[in-house]
Formats: C-alpha cells, sequence, structure tokens
C-alpha cells in the first residue's frame, strides 16, 4: 500500500510552483530536491495540446552533472510528472550502484 504523500519519504521539500489539474495555461516549472547525496532538478513545460506536461530531470552528485532523462510519458500534472521523473531518476542511480558494485574491500 503506497504511502499518503505527506509521508512519502521523497516527497518534495518544496511544492512546486501552483500544481496544475491540467496542461492548459501553465508556465514552465524548474524544481531541485536531494535524495542522499544526489540532486535532482527536474525541467517541465505543459504540452497544450495534449493537456499533459513533459519535461528531463538532470541527475548531479557533488556539482557535476552525471546524466538527463526525459520524461518517458506525459503527464496530467506536474506532481504526478515530478514522481515519475524521480523514479526515473532513484532506478539510474540503482543502475549506476549496481554496475560499479560494492567498494573493494579495506586492507
Amino acid at each position: 500500500m503506497p504511502l499518503p504523500p505527506s509521508l512519502h519519504p521523497f516527497f518534495l521539500r518544496k511544492q512546486p510552483k501552483a500544481p496544475a489539474s491540467s496542461g492548459t495555461g501553465r508556465d514552465a516549472l524548474s524544481h531541485s530536491e536531494r535524495h542522499q547525496d544526489w540532486e535532482f532538478h527536474y525541467s517541465l513545460a505543459p504540452v497544450p495540446a495534449r493537456a499533459t506536461f513533459s519535461g528531463t530531470a538532470q541527475i548531479h552528485r557533488q556539482g557535476e552533472r552525471h546524466c538527463e532523462l526525459p520524461i518517458f510519458e506525459p503527464q496530467c500534472n506536474t506532481l504526478a510528472s515530478i514522481d515519475l521523473l524521480r523514479e526515473q531518476c532513484l532506478a539510474w542511480i540503482e543502475s549506476r550502484s549496481a554496475a560499479v558494485g560494492p567498494p573493494p574491500p579495506a586492507n
């Protein structure tokens, strides 16, 4: 059972500007948040013809950009778009960690 948004561990510390219930009449949105030592920078824009939001997330660590992910399925509002991008960011970090593997043992 999913946690309510206020209890979700990755819930936004700051709410995005005026979350939209539809994709019409809204300006582009930028938002950033942290997860452990990673930073996610979101950039969203409305797609009025489809009443959805599309955008990208940049993944940074210690000031260095590691990856930029596009939203793979436009969403009906900003919070849903950010949630989807956050999931993609966390999956990218997890797959990167799996590829790098654990640190070597200390001598």
